[in-house]
C-alpha cells in the first residue's frame, strides 16, 4: 500500500498480516513511530523541511487542559508509553526528583503540586511501582527516575518558551532507569495558565541571588531526552548530591535550620557540590540560626562564585517605580551587608564590573529602560560607597523589559526576578585599573 503525505508524494508501506507476537501493541507503537520517521524521511526528498511537515507528523494539541488533568494525562503516557513493558517495571521503586521551573530552576506552588499528584496516581493507577522519597538511602537502589518542568508557551502545541504574558504552560517529564542510565520515556502535555501557581517556595523565595548553573542545566537537558537516550552525564554525576540538596531544601522549609545547615555543608564538598542552591542554603540556615558572620562568609562565597562564573543575580527589591529599595526591614534589612561583600570581593578580585538593571514587562517601553539604568546607577552608587576603586571600574546598562525570565507582568512574589540587577564581569581596560593608583 502507499500512504499519500502531500500532493505527489506517497510513501510505499508493506504490511504483515502473519501471527503477531505476544508483545504485539509494543510493535504497532514501534511500528507506527517507524512510520513517522520514514514519512518525514520521505517529505524532506519531496522537497518539505520537517518544521513545514510537523503538523503532518502529529497534529498539536487544539486546546490546553486543567493543571490537573494535564498533569494526569503526562503520567498515564509516561508509564503506557514507556520503551519498556509495563511488567518489567513491576516492583520497581520510583523517585521523582523535585520538578523545576525551566527558566528560573525554581521549585514553585505548582511544581510541588504536580509532583504530588503524579505520585498519586503512580499509587492508583501502577500497583507494581512504588513511589518513594527522592533521598541518597533510595537512590543506592538504582530506581526509575523521574524528572520534569515547567515554562510559559505562546499557546497550545507550541514548544518554544514565550517571555510574553500568556494563558498556556507547557509541562513535560521523561522517566529514566538507573540500573541501565537510560531514558524509557518522554512526555509532554499544555496546561492552562489559570491553574498554575509559580510563586516560589520558601527556600527559592528567601534565596537572596540567582545564578544558572551546570546543575540546572544539565537537569533540564535531561528532562528534554528521548527513550533511548544516555542520562545527561553531568546530571547522573551530580544525582547524590541532588538528593542531599533536596533534603536540606526540606529541612529549611520545615524550621530544622541545624539540619539544613548540616546538609547544606555536606552537599558543598561533594560532586558538582559548587552550586548556587548549596552556598544560598548555607547562608540562609547561618542567617536563620544567627550566625550573623557566618551567614555574610557564606553571601561572600557566594557572590565569589557567581563572579568567577561571568554573571550574578541580586534580588534586591525595589519599591515599585523607583530606585530606592523596598522599606521592610524583613526584606531589605541584609541589603548592606550584601553590597559591602559584593564589593569586596570584586575589588579582591580586580574584576571589572557591569551593573545590568531590569524591569518586569509592565509599563512603558521607554519608562522601563530609564527605570532600569536608574536602578543599576542606584547600586553602583552604593557599591562606590564601600570601595571607591569601583567607581572606575564598574559600569552601569539598562536593559528594560527586554529580557524577563518569567514575564507574567503579575509585579509578584512570583516574577520578583524580573526586577533584577545583574553583576556581569566584564573585560577590564589598564586605565581603568590604574586610576585608583594615580594621584
Amino acid at each position: 500500500m502507499r500512504i499519500l503525505l502531500a500532493p505527489g508524494c506517497f510513501l510505499p508501506l508493506t504490511l504483515s498480516t502473519g501471527r503477531q507476537p505476544k508483545n504485539r501493541l509494543r510493535n504497532v507503537t514501534v511500528g507506527l513511530r517507524s512510520i513517522a520517521v520514514l514519512a518525514l524521511v520521505a517529505l524532506g526528498a519531496c522537497g518539505r523541511t520537517v518544521e513545514q511537515t510537523a503538523v503532518i507528523a502529529a497534529a498539536p494539541p487544539s486546546e490546553a487542559l486543567s493543571l490537573n488533568d494535564g498533569v494526569e494525562r503526562l503520567t498515564m503516557a509516561l508509564f503506557k508509553n514507556a520503551e519498556i513493558e509495563l511488567a518489567q517495571l513491576s516492583d520497581r521503586t520510583l523517585v521523582i526528583d523535585p520538578l523545576i521551573d525551566r527558566a528560573t530552576g525554581n521549585q514553585a506552588i505548582s511544581t510541588r503540586s504536580m509532583e504530588r499528584r503524579i505520585t498519586e496516581i503512580v499509587r492508583e493507577r501502577f500497583k507494581g511501582i512504588r513511589p518513594q522519597p527522592f533521598t541518597t538511602t533510595t537512590l543506592a537502589d538504582r530506581p526509575l527516575i523521574l524528572v520534569g518542568s515547567i515554562t510559559p508557551v505562546s499557546g497550545p502545541g507550541v514548544i518554544p518558551t514565550t517571555n510574553s504574558p500568556t494563558q498556556t504552560y507547557r509541562i513535560w517529564a521523561a522517566i529514566a532507569d538507573l540500573r541501565t542510565n537510560k531514558i524509557i520515556s518522554h512526555e509532554t502535555a499544555w496546561v492552562r495558565a489559570d491553574g498554575v501557581d509559580m510563586t516560589p517556595t520558601k527556600f527559592f523565595a528567601d534565596s537572596p541571588a540567582w545564578l544558572t548553573d551546570r546543575s540546572q542545566t544539565s537537569y533540564v537537558r535531561t528532562c528534554s531526552l528521548n527513550p533511548g537516550d544516555a542520562i545527561d552525564p553531568v546530571y547522573l554525576s551530580g544525582i547524590f548530591t541532588a538528593a542531599i540538596v533536596a533534603d536540606g531544601i526540606k529541612a529549611y522549609e520545615a524550621g530544622r535550620y541545624s539540619e539544613a545547615l548540616s546538609l547544606y555543608t555536606r552537599a558543598q564538598v561533594q560532586t558538582n557540590g559548587d552550586q548556587p542552591r548549596v552556598y544560598n542554603g548555607i547562608y540562609l540556615a547561618n542567617a536563620a540560626l544567627g550566625l550573623d558572620a557566618a551567614a555574610e562568609e557564606a553571601f561572600g562565597n557566594l557572590v565569589n562564585n557567581g563572579l568567577l562564573r561571568g554573571k550574578l543575580a541580586v534580588k534586591f527589591v525595589f519599591r515599585p517605580s523607583s530606585t530606592q529599595f523596598w522599606p521592610d526591614r524583613q526584606i531589605s534589612g541584609p541589603y548592606p551587608m550584601w553590597l559591602r561583600q559584593i564589593a569586596a570581593n570584586a575589588t579582591r578580585q580586580s574584576t571589572c564590573l557591569r551593573l545590568v538593571g531590569h524591569t518586569s514587562p509592565t509599563g512603558a517601553v521607554a519608562i522601563n529602560q530609564q527605570l532600569s539604568l536608574a536602578r543599576a546607577a542606584f547600586v553602583k552608587g552604593e557599591l562606590v560607597q564601600q570601595a571607591q576603586p569601583l567607581s572606575n571600574t564598574t559600569e552601569t546598562e539598562g536593559r528594560g523589559s527586554l529580557e524577563p525570565l518569567v514575564g507574567s507582568g503579575r509585579d509578584d512574589a512570583t516574577d520578583v526576578l524580573d526586577r533584577r540587577v545583574e553583576f556581569e564581569t566584564r573585560p577590564c581596560l589598564r586605565a581603568a585599573l590604574d586610576a585608583p593608583l594615580r594621584g
